[in-house]
């Protein structure tokens, strides 16, 4: 049967798909209608070369794996912020206005061919997580309108003909394969996975050896335009064409050159991601003089690299992708899971007590759990898990507004958060179109599969049903009110009695973490690690995790002597809507024990709309009065986006008790020193 199938159509599709090249370079050198009619010819050709090669099995194996779409449901505070961010972010965002700039293609250095493929990620994403009809009809209406303005040479840009591939360019084409992949990996659709491919071999006749270099193309030594590199990759899995696989290996070579950005070298050497480009220029002000090392680019840059680990199994790949990791966990993350000043690393690790201008950008805090994410899906470790833990519950949580309507642009450690600008004159901010899709990334992660069984990472209460490889259908109701409580209680039902493995992570900071199965104690527990649970499991088996949810106070790395209040994986601040002054007294000082933890209450009533959880923290006096001061958690503080809700985060020891938030007595050590309000060059 396969020898007739390849007789009578895949070595057709095959040699079509050869042809696909060719006439495209003939393309370009023929005018007028000779060309328009070769154009409509390559089109044809890209639909047959699309489904003529088979979908590469990767070479390198994912250590876990995410579940089928619909397969679980988030019931407490994310499942809350996922549905507000779906229902009045998602589903009412005007696609027309997105597909419109590609219509008129009026463009020539701004970044609109973004927003449109920003945004159906995550739409597709949150459709996996709830196949809804109405949201599938948007989706499908979003990606027929896109391939309706591509031009017959597979062109899909907003940009004017005379400036393609120039600033945001190609950047922007990158996110349009990402959406148009999206769409197939939902629908199998073959019309736009042709269009995919059209559209990528545009690009492939633009770049490469004797082309265009990609590596010093566009703004941030190259990044932004190589970050195509992912999107490459994932069209050469699901097609098999292996002009894709050999693109995306010209891209990582070209990082080599002496003009690019070496990316690989420069990770495996140790270099420090701050000291990846040339830093922060005195002589410049504001946005300009923040340097070069951006942080979004790179990392859209590395997690690419992973997607060719994947399909090349070339270790160095991996092992580049995983030191750069290290060092931005090492050095730039702050205590709330994100990084970046002005978009760009600033050794921001250090610098958490400084007033630090425009923190933390949103689409640099979503691209840190994206890597993470990709980094968890292939090795395994659940160090990774506990770094996408912290982003989630503070950083991102925060930057979305309470009812999902807007995302904020930047995450400060004080003062106030703001609403994100409009940026390119479309209603849209790329933090606002990006922010959602670290959002319904979470619940992919928060239950996995792998050979073993079922991995738990998350203890968001969740309905989540895994298959095994035996095809035994389990489900998991997982009980709790995590993160606010570290009680979780998860019942296991098996359609049957199985044997398998369940996987629990521990997480690193949990010291003292007790599991128990029907009511026995599990011994051999280690933080930092999955509790690796086998056994034949049978109908309402019930697990119990008790984690270690005293507080503790954090002292800030940079050196400052201030500190911050964390429990759990949540961090904590005061704001002015709860934190009160104590007017009859003067300073205060925590009450911690050596190890740094400290009893706090938690507060059950009186609580201003938007506060999630509040701790009351004792503190004692310069007169040696006891006392406390309440904090709410990092994701609550500023949730009204005006001083209203002004919030503080590092705090010196001893506190000035009559103005606790006081926030003009830090020492400003930032060197560079004026706002920006866009991400322009």
């Amino acid at each position: 049967m396969r020898s007739k199938l390849e007789t009578c159509l895949i070595r057709p599709l095959q040699a079509a798909s050869h042809a696909l090249g060719c006439l495209a370079e003939i393309k370009n050198i023929l005018p007028g209608l000779t060309r328009l009619c070769l154009g409509c010819a390559v089109l044809a050709l890209s639909a047959l070369a699309a489904i003529a090669n088979e979908p590469v099995t990767p070479e390198i194996k994912d250590a876990m794996w995410f579940l089928p779409s619909g397969s679980i449901v988030f019931n407490g505070r994310l499942g809350r912020s996922l549905n507000v961010c779906e229902n009045e972010r998602i589903v009412k965002q005007n696609v027309a206005d997105l597909i419109a700039p590609f219509a008129s293609r009026q463009e020539d250095r701004t970044w609109r061919s973004e927003f449109w493929g920003k945004w159906f990620t995550s739409a597709a994403l949150a459709y996996r997580y709830q196949p809804q009809p109405r949201l599938r009809e948007i989706l499908d209406e979003a990606a027929l309108g896109l391939m309706n303005t591509q031009s017959t040479n597979g062109d899909i840009t907003t940009y004017k003909p005379a400036a393609e591939f120039s600033n945001w360019d190609t950047w922007g084409r990158k996110y349009t394969l990402l959406g148009f992949l999206a769409y197939c990996d939902l629908t199998d659709d073959p019309k736009t996975l042709a269009a995919a491919c059209h559209h990528a071999d545009y690009v492939l006749d633009h770049f490469g050896p004797g082309k265009a270099d990609i590596a010093t193309n566009g703004y941030w030594n190259g990044m932004a335009a190589s970050s195509i590199l992912e999107p490459m990759v994932l069209l050469y899995r699901r097609t098999g064409d292996s002009r894709y696989l050999r693109f995306a290996e010209y891209i990582v070579h070209s990082w080599q050159e002496p003009e690019g950005p070496d990316l690989i070298r420069k990770a495996l050497k140790g270099v420090p991601v701050f000291k990846m480009f040339p830093g922060p220029d005195p002589t410049k002000k504001g946005y300009m003089g923040g340097g070069s090392s951006k942080a979004y680019e790179m990392m859209s840059c590395y997690e690419g690299l992973i997607e060719l680990y994947r399909v090349t199994g070339e270790r160095e790949f991996l092992d580049a992708a995983s030191k750069a990791f290290a060092n931005i966990r090492d050095t730039e993350i702050t205590i709330i899971g994100s990084g970046s000043s002005w978009e760009r690393w600033c050794n921001g690790r250090m610098r958490q007590a400084d007033k630090v201008p425009d923190w933390m950008e949103t689409c640099v805090t979503v691209y840190w759990l994206k890597f993470a994410a990709q980094l968890l899906c292939v090795t395994g470790d659940p160090a990774y898990a506990d770094q996408i833990e912290r982003t989630t519950y503070n950083a991102l949580l925060a930057a979305q507004k309470e009812d999902g309507t807007w995302w904020s642009h930047y995450s400060p450690l004080d003062g106030t958060r703001e609403g994100a600008d409009d940026q390119c004159g479309m209603h849209m901010d790329c933090c606002t179109a990006n922010g959602p899709r670290g959002l319904m990334m979470l619940p992919e992660l928060a239950v996995m599969n792998a050979n073993t069984g079922p991995v738990v990472n998350f203890y968001e209460p969740a309905d989540a049903t895994v298959s095994l490889a035996d095809n035994t259908s389990v489900h998991f109701e997982i009980k709790s009110d995590y993160p606010r409580f570290g009680v979780v209680n998860i019942i296991v039902n098996p359609a049957s009695a199985a044997e398998f493995t369940l996987s629990l992570r521990i997480p690193a900071w949990s010291d003292a973490t007790r599991v128990e199965v029907n009511g026995r104690s599990v011994s051999g527990i280690s933080r930092g690690t999955y509790a690796r649970l086998t056994r034949t499991w049978k109908p309402g088996d019930r697990v119990r995790l008790t984690f270690d949810f005293r507080a503790r106070l954090v002292r800030d790395p940079g050196g400052s002597g201030q500190i911050a209040l964390v429990r759990g994986p949540v961090v904590y601040a005061l704001d002015n809507r709860i934190s009160k002054p104590l007017r009859d007294e003067n300073e205060g000082r925590f009450l911690a024990d050596t190890n740094g933890i400290i009893e706090t209450t938690l507060v059950h009533n009186d609580m201003p709309p938007g506060i999630y959880v509040a701790l009351d923290m004792p503190i004692i006096t310069r007169e040696g009065k006891r006392s406390s001061m309440r904090f709410c958690d990092y994701a609550s503080a500023g949730d009204t986006w005006s001083e209203n809700s002004t919030f503080r985060v590092w705090l010196p020891q001893p506190l000035d008790l009559r103005n606790p938030l006081n926030l003009t007595n830090q020492i400003l050590i930032s060197p560079i020193n004026s706002i920006p309000d866009k991400k322009q060059n």
